[in-house]
């Protein structure tokens, strides 16, 4: 019996200059649906600083046009920008050297004042009252270190401190269930982790249980709209277009008092958002931006 054939991915890749990089990385993660590697390297000759952002198309996402789109888009930005040149690298990867492509990069980190976000791989010794989130990607998007995901730990770890006891939680787009764990570890009552893509769900199976966590927090693929029991907590880090589309479902699956973090949008798609979620009913509890790159945005609201 011949042994199954290897899926192959394909490795793409693109230099830009520092302050064009956030917006290149969240273009290739909402085009591919997979992570993302950003690298320094060294400055242009005119002292610009660079940064080589590398994504990966599947096997089936490489025959869909996905990377015509990829192109477009960087052609768009060289009109923008005509000092630079824009040029896709891609290269064959096999499914095994994709798998562990990564993780030469992801390192622990410390979010807020306790929250460590490590790989399984590597070793870490927390210090009194740090909590351990141990994470490990595969193929879903989510491992602390980008600013739309760290903004919503260091607000779920403030919460925790000041405004919520046990309470139950709902993690919309789950990916590879980070929100979902910390809320658990922070101390809510039973998180519902949901997440139309079956990979990420698989992944964030797999990380419940690294951690431990399987007895609290419940991972599907059950759409939004199918859920309809409220929540004291719900947590969204996706784009902009799908947050919008769910604002009265989000809105009506809040409780009384509860709290919305939203968050996977930049700066100038956070006025849109903000009109939306207070007319349809909410109060804005707190608004944060990413200290390093003033670009990404977090919103919190409170339903009275």
């Amino acid at each position: 019996m011949s042994s199954p054939k290897e899926r192959i991915w394909l490795e793409i890749s693109v230099v830009v200059p520092s302050e064009l990089s956030d917006a290149v990385a969240n273009f290739f993660v909402e085009t591919t649906g997979h992570g993302v590697k950003c690298e320094d390297i060294e400055p242009h000759p005119e002292g610009t600083l660079l940064v080589k952002i590398t994504g990966y198309l599947a096997p089936e996402q490489a025959e869909t046009g996905l990377i015509k789109k990829i192109y477009a888009y960087l052609a768009s930005l060289e009109e923008l920008y005509p000092e630079y040149r824009f040029k896709l690298e891609h290269r064959p990867l096999p499914e095994e050297e994709w798998e562990t492509a990564w993780q030469v990069y992801f390192k622990p980190i410390k979010v807020g004042k306790r929250l460590i976000i490590k790989p399984s791989w590597e070793v870490y010794i927390p210090e009194p009252k740090e909590i351990v989130i141990e994470i490990d990607p595969g193929r879903a998007f989510g491992t602390g270190h980008h600013p739309s995901t760290y903004l919503i730990l260091e607000t779920l770890e403030e919460l925790f401190e000041k405004e919520l006891a046990s309470p139950t939680v709902l993690d919309v787009g789950t990916g590879t269930g980070i929100l979902a764990i910390a809320a658990a570890k922070l101390g809510a009552k039973e998180v519902i982790a949901i997440d139309i893509d079956p990979e990420a769900t698989e992944v964030a199976r797999e990380n419940i249980l690294r951690n431990h966590l399987h007895d609290k927090v419940f991972v599907s693929t059950t759409p939004i709209w199918e859920i309809f029991s409220g929540f004291d907590l719900i947590c969204a880090n996706i784009s902009a277009y799908e947050l919008e589309l769910m604002a009265e479902k989000l809105t009506e699956l809040l409780n009384t008092k509860g709290f919305l973090l939203l968050s996977g949008f930049l700066k100038e798609e956070a006025h849109k958002l903000k009109e939306k979620y207070l007319s349809s009913g909410l109060k804005l509890y707190q608004e944060k931006t990413d200290r390093e790159f003033q670009e990404w945005t977090m919103l919190a609201f409170q339903k009275d």
